[in-house]
């Protein structure tokens, strides 16, 4: 797969994505290329049921040298869509989330050369806090594809195709984006522990994507007739706003920052995590 190629798989599938690495030092952002295409190749063999097997996308990881066990943690979490059971408990969308998400953190601090283990806990907290955004804007989509990510013992009272369980439904989505908020929250705290030439492009991805949950929150109604997604000018104002913030974040330059090792309760004893 030539870079052209990833260039093009991560504008076609992420906007947010695509805009946040533009920022990316040239060196990074091809690295960076080249892992999203293969989460994004292993990614949807796990929605076409079918079992990826293509040795240039495997090599883009082994030219990468990322970790064996990031890359074990990533896989299962994918092949869980593939043979997809409902998850049970918050905890079990935590592990999920660490897996399909939290472990693309990791595997960008070893594009980064993070090294300190205290640093990689706020890169999977990103994660997991986009990807709990993820399924909350793609609840309906989910369904049509008979996945449901919302954790069972939430919502064993409501049936997401009954009108008349909207309200209870937008609750439990409610509490889910402030669950995200705190995982957004920890994620912030470790910017400045991101290389200087990096930091800005992780600043906008999250505040874009924090960004996504905070509007779901703001339009019940639409919420549930249409995806919910921020315009080019919401974009363009997040993007003002984060210049001023990294500017004051460098001027600060806060970076003895210690990780709340309540966020990975559930993570016990899975790689790099602060369990």
């Amino acid at each position: 797969m030539t870079s052209t190629e990833n260039f093009a798989i991560l504008k076609d599938n992420s906007k947010t994505f695509y805009l946040a690495s533009s920022f990316l030092p040239a060196a990074i952002r091809y690295k960076v290329l080249n892992v999203y295409a293969f989460c994004r190749k292993y990614d949807d063999s796990a929605d076409s049921d079918i079992k990826i097997n293509n040795p240039d996308v495997d090599k883009i990881i082994e030219d990468l040298k990322i970790s064996e066990q990031i890359i074990k943690q990533l896989k299962i979490g994918i092949d869980s869509d593939r043979n997809f059971q409902r998850l049970k408990t918050l905890d079990d969308l935590i592990i999920y989330s660490y897996r399909v998400a939290g472990c693309v953190g990791l595997m960008m601090c070893e594009l980064l050369d993070i090294d300190n283990d205290n640093d990689k806990y706020f890169a999977i907290d990103l994660g997991i806090a986009m990807q709990i955004t993820n399924i909350c804007r793609d609840v309906f989509e989910d369904k049509a594809m008979n996945r449901i990510y919302l954790p069972e013992d939430m919502i064993d009272d409501v049936n997401i195709k009954n009108k008349t369980d909207e309200d209870k439904l937008f609750e439990k989505i409610e509490a889910l984006i402030k669950i995200s908020e705190n995982y957004y929250g920890s994620a912030i705290k470790g910017i400045n522990k991101i290389p200087f030439g990096s930091r800005f492009s992780i600043l906008v991805s999250l505040r874009l994507y924090q960004a996504i949950g905070k509007k779901i929150l703001r339009n019940r109604k639409k919420y549930f007739h249409k995806k919910i997604h921020t315009t080019k000018f919401e974009k363009f104002l997040i993007l003002m706003k984060c210049i001023g913030e990294f500017i004051l974040n460098h001027i600060q330059n806060k970076k003895d920052t210690i990780h709340n090792a309540d966020l990975h309760i559930a993570l016990k004893k899975l790689p790099f995590t602060n369990g």
